[in-house]
């Protein structure tokens, strides 16, 4: 999943251009240990739910449904802001371009602040949206509590706010001492039983961890890898962990903690050195795209274990897909599209200008490898037309 970060500008920018990273080490065959036969589709590379021979389901259904469709009628003459933590960065450019189009459709004026990859600037970007007469303002990527102050303004205006992929000031992970500031949160419907985002992060991880344990029989030896300066990867981490942790043939080997600005050659040695040290690893866990990108799947590729070692990679991202495709470094990612994330948190504004109640979004997760839900090429499309039935409810075209 698409996540907040809070790194350099040079460094995301080098991220936003990774469609040409190519990586030299050459692999043969597929990516990692083969599934249990019964885990996968002989011939059609159909979704299947089949258990392992671990006991473990590989859900490669997911839990994509389509959006609720009760009528829910556009606000009128509406004018949003929407706060992008980096344009420069395709975790945020992709939703906040759906944000934009997903309010477009709604008829409401909508104007786009760029945060440039800084956090320090967005406090002064959510007071400039208070004070040009915003209706709404959407959040990506930056937690209440770095902008608290100027959120506690725009709440004493009546504004509504809603985050994408950021966290409520009232969060766990800050204490859980504060109030909500956000005005309202993504409905995730009963079968992921998430309240918040956090929730949601943690049951993703979970499903990863799922696949892992599926993938190696019940006999994982994961090299864990995390950017603990990002609150989603806490989540998505713990998530990952506890779930590993009901399986009794399975171990975490090592757990290595990098920060983001180590994105690149010193993620890489990081990854080389775990490598060295633990040759009884089957599985290493990327918490993020960038990471697997600029780190991991250099690393394993290099040494040799692109078709020994299953590479659980992060959001899914076009370049994360043609390594998966090319057998260089990643074996599967579960994907959750930032682009139906924010359709789902304009819906939630909708609704929250409009008095409805917050609808199930139906949105989840899908488990991508390489013989299950990969696209010949390019990016990865849900079988849900989630646009189509979002402007069905909102009765536009």
């Amino acid at each position: 999943m698409p996540l907040p970060r809070r790194v350099s500008a040079h460094t995301l920018t080098v991220v936003a251009g990774l469609t040409a990273l190519t990586v030299t080490a050459c692999s043969s065959g597929s990516d990692g240990p083969t599934p249990d036969a019964a885990t996968r589709t002989a011939t059609s590379g159909a979704p299947s739910a089949a258990p392992s021979a671990a006991g473990v389901a590989v859900d490669y259904e997911g839990i994509m449904r389509e959006p609720e469709t009760t009528s829910r009628p556009a606000a009128k003459d509406k004018r949003l802001v929407i706060i992008s933590a980096g344009q420069a960065s395709i975790s945020s450019s992709i939703p906040v371009a759906a944000a934009k189009e997903a309010a477009t459709a709604l008829g409401w004026k909508v104007d786009v602040y760029d945060a440039q990859l800084n956090s320090a600037n967005t406090p002064g970007l959510v007071r400039q949206a208070t004070a040009s007469g915003a209706d709404g303002i959407v959040i990506n990527a930056t937690d209440c509590p770095t902008i608290k102050g100027p959120m506690q303004e725009a709440k004493a205006k009546g504004i509504k706010m809603v985050g994408i992929y950021a966290f409520d000031c009232s969060d766990p992970i800050f204490g859980g001492n504060d109030a909500s500031l956000f005005s309202g949160q993504i409905n995730y419907g009963a079968k992921v039983a998430a309240k918040n985002v956090g929730e949601f992060a943690q049951a993703y991880g979970a499903e990863q961890a799922r696949a892992v344990i599926a993938a190696t029989g019940g006999k994982a030896k994961v090299l864990f890898f995390n950017a603990p300066d990002v609150t989603v990867l806490k989540y998505t981490g713990k998530g990952f962990l506890d779930e590993l942790k009901k399986c009794s043939g399975c171990e975490v080997v090592d757990e290595v903690d990098f920060q983001t600005i180590e994105l690149g050659p010193n993620l890489q040695q990081k990854v080389t050195s775990a490598l060295l040290k633990h040759p009884d690893a089957n599985v290493v866990k990327s918490p993020f795209t960038a990471a697997t990108l600029l780190g991991i799947a250099p690393a394993v590729t290099n040494a040799g274990r692109a078709g020994k070692t299953y590479v659980m990679g992060g959001e899914g991202f076009a370049p994360e897909l043609d390594l998966l495709r090319a057998g260089q470094g990643v074996t599967a990612v579960n994907i959750a599209p930032s682009d139906w994330n924010a359709y789902a948190a304009i819906d939630v504004l909708n609704s929250l200008f409009t008095g409805k109640p917050i609808a199930d979004s139906g949105f989840g997760w899908q488990l991508v490898d390489k013989g299950h839900n990969l696209p010949a090429s390019g990016p990865f499309v849900p079988k849900v037309d989630f646009r189509a039935a979002y402007k069905k409810a909102w009765g536009v075209s």
